[in-house]
């Protein structure tokens, strides 16, 4: 029905429509109405559309260039969520020229245009010069007061203070010079975890505690708010940063003095925020009981271990090293950290807002439903206490249930699962949110959308075992399908019949787990039909040492931790922006914007192709396109240039140990072509999404047109 239609039936006299439903009149009338009504809609929708095609705001994407055009605004590269987006430049054209040449212009364009947070900062101001007595600047201080600690450790970046004497060389290398504007950039991406369980160092804790729930030594991070207007320069506060000790610890302590400064890192949304059970519950730390401190290992000679703050503290916090320590005789049962990390982009387990494939009856009804964590306790009927719990709920429904079992907090989990998936069946392990439905029905509590809420990282200690059972007769094998997850163990699929196994937004951690898949003790138990998904994941060594699986992976890392990283001699595998960094062995490869640092030995030559890639030296592969070094090594015949060639497209990391906030991305001291190498323009590997050339291109498109006369301005990268 539409809603045309039905105007048009009330215009009718009552007469008509009263005939047009008698019997044996066939509702014609009804149904012509019908006709010109939906014709009527697709009018009426257009129009409503040609009106807001005349606004930035509310017009079609393919309008946007023509807004643009009108206002003389040069295209950008098309770059993905995120990133910069042409409407917002557009939007926002007439600010900016309002503006031009003013820094927080320049600081406003650059981060519509790029999506990295920017602070712009004027050289020539912080240059160490006489002062003429008619023009004082107070702040540009030619020598740097010693006791002014906090503002020591700001020297060299955008928010120093501190006077500089001039330089020669050119903007990015050198900065302070009179015509020169730096641009510095955060390119890692923050990520709140929420109330995620802390590490205790020893077994039985002791007081100290890993932010990490690996236990790992991961920095923390700033979570900035948004910058208040275009007229406002970017402050330490307002980016996404690595937390400062000092920065911390002076203002916990103002706090505690009642100095009636405004809060910047411990306002509303504290940029730490500590719960411990001390016999009560988790309660939350207050903030007047929390400090920062170097928590650095004392000499070996005189350890005693970690300083502890005193009373009345309770805790002290080291953002460099992600450490917590109680003061002495104060040892929590337990330990619960929101904190903020960083890293490249949407690759393995974190809390960042991610879209989640969550499965759906045959029937379209909604499937079957199990939540676990502390956020659960509202879900009437469907709340379990450990995930293993949930597990044998699912597999106690009968064969071809569809399955979701829902993790609702960011806490430890630390347990073994064996999963049995029968033939017909799928189950799905997710980080995910729910809302209250307005049925009675426990089935529907959850809230089914793509969407997940940024702030939940669960994270599994333990091993996962999952088989599947072969079909009786025209079923398809069962899958199982993890999503969002930080697995500290292995995940095994035992001899059976599994038919697909897929990791999602998960990290199996390098270096303490394994993806492996046993070999079959019998002909019908060789899963035979498995397909292993690896999608936007981090994982530690693959190993597949018989025929019948097949390996899918994109946009993830695979980390061989100093041996292979990917085994699977008689398995084909297909690869879209994945980075492996150690030996790949497969049957049949099919790789595409990859970087593959390691040995390479595929078996079948004759089918598969790899393209846009970068392969070591001696790799055993199919046919190339655009390959590096290949590419450039094309028409060289000289054995010390080629050499030298190889040795300038080696891949060089940021880091490869992970933990570390840029871990697995592809540094900007590797080679252009590597940088620029992927098909889509951008580095190759599992963050070519990214599209960092891209949008350094767009930045240096419109700021020649928003500089003031003889300035130049570079990019500074920060993270």
């Amino acid at each position: 029905m539409t809603a045309l239609r039905d105007q048009l039936i009330d215009l009718l006299p009552r007469v008509y429509h009263q005939r047009d439903t008698e019997p044996g009149q066939g509702g014609v009338l009804e149904a012509l109405l019908q006709i010109l009504g939906e014709q009527g809609d697709l009018v009426a929708a257009d129009l409503e559309q040609l009106y807001d095609d005349a606004f930035i705001e509310t017009c079609a994407d393919w309008v946007v260039p023509y807004l643009g055009d009108l206002l003389g605004v040069r295209l950008l590269h098309p770059l993905g969520p995120g990133a910069g987006r042409q409407r917002a430049l557009v939007a926002n054209t007439l600010d900016h020229r309002r503006r031009k040449g003013t820094l927080a212009a320049l600081e406003d364009l650059a981060f519509q245009v790029t999506g990295w947070p920017t602070a712009a900062v004027e050289y020539f101001q912080r240059l160490g010069t006489t002062q003429h007595l008619a023009h004082r600047r107070p702040g540009n201080l030619r020598t740097p007061d010693l006791r002014r600690a906090a503002d020591l450790e700001l020297v060299g970046g955008p928010f120093s203070v501190a006077a500089r004497t001039a330089e020669a060389r050119l903007v990015p290398a050198g900065l302070h010079n009179l015509p020169t504007i730096g641009l510095h950039v955060w390119r890692l991406a923050p990520q709140t975890v929420l109330r995620a369980t802390a590490r205790p160092v020893t077994d039985p804790p002791d007081g100290r505690y890993l932010v990490d729930p690996v236990g790992l030594a991961a920095p923390l991070f700033n979570a900035p708010p948004p910058q208040p207007s275009i007229t406002t320069l970017a402050r330490e506060f307002e980016v996404p940063a690595p937390l400062r000790t000092r920065a911390l610890y002076d203002e916990l302590e103002g706090l505690r003095a009642a100095t009636g400064d405004v809060p910047r890192w411990f306002g509303a949304e504290p940029v730490i925020e500590v719960y411990a059970d001390t016999g009560g519950g988790l309660e939350a730390v207050p903030v007047a009981a929390l400090t920062a401190a170097d928590l650095g290992d004392p000499p070996a000679a005189t350890s005693t271990g970690w300083p502890r703050p005193a009373a009345p503290l309770t805790v002290a916090v080291d953002p460099v090293r992600g450490r917590l320590a109680f003061r002495d005789g104060l040892v929590p049962t337990a330990v619960e950290v929101t904190a903020t990390v960083a890293s490249p982009g949407r690759v393995g387990a974190g809390s960042y807002v991610r879209d989640t494939v969550l499965p759906t009856a045959p029937d379209g009804s909604a499937p079957w439903f199990r939540a676990v964590g502390a956020a659960a306790a509202p879900v009437p009927g469907a709340v379990c206490a450990t995930i293993a719990e949930a597990v044998a709920d699912w597999q106690a429904e009968p064969a071809g249930t569809i399955g979701v079992i829902a993790l609702l907090d960011s806490r430890t989990y630390v347990e073994d699962l064996a999963v049995t998936v029968p033939a017909g069946s799928e189950l799905t392990i997710a980080a995910l949110a729910w809302s209250q439905a307005e049925t009675a029905n426990a089935l529907t509590v959850l809230q089914l959308t793509d969407a997940v809420p940024a702030g939940r990282r669960p994270h599994l200690r333990g091993s996962i075992t999952v088989t599947g059972t072969a079909p009786t007769g025209d079923e398809l094998p069962g899958e199982l399908a993890v999503d969002g997850l930080l697995l500290e163990g292995s995940v095994t699929v035992a001899a059976g019949d599994l038919g697909r196994l897929a990791l999602r937004h998960t990290t199996l951690v390098p270096g303490t787990g394994s993806l492996t898949v046993d070999a079959p003790a019998a002909t019908d138990d060789d899963n035979g039909h498995l397909v292993i998904e690896l999608t936007r994941a981090i994982s530690g060594p693959v190993a597949v040492p018989h025929r019948g699986p097949e390996l899918d992976l994109a946009t993830s890392i695979v980390d061989g931790v100093g041996g292979p990283a990917v085994d699977a001699p008689r398995a084909p595998a297909l690869l879209d922006q994945v980075t492996v960094v150690g030996a790949l062995t497969v049957e049949q490869l099919s790789a595409s914007d990859c970087v593959l640092a390691g040995q390479v030995t595929v078996e079948r030559h004759q089918a598969g192709c790899l393209r846009f890639s970068y392969l070591s030296e001696g790799a055993v592969a199919p046919r190339r396109f655009r390959c590096q070094p290949d590419l450039a090594l094309t028409g060289v015949t000289d054995a010390a240039t080629a050499a030298a060639v190889r040795a300038r497209l080696t891949p060089a990391f940021s880091s490869t140990t992970y933990g570390d906030p840029a871990y697995g991305r592809l540094d900007d001291r590797s080679d252009p072509a590597l940088l620029t190498g992927a098909s889509n323009g951008a580095a190759m590997g599992a963050f070519a999404e990214l599209q960092e050339p891209q949008r350094l291109a767009n930045l240096a498109a419109v700021l020649d047109e928003h500089l003031r006369l003889g300035l130049e301005a570079g990019v500074v990268r920060e993270t």
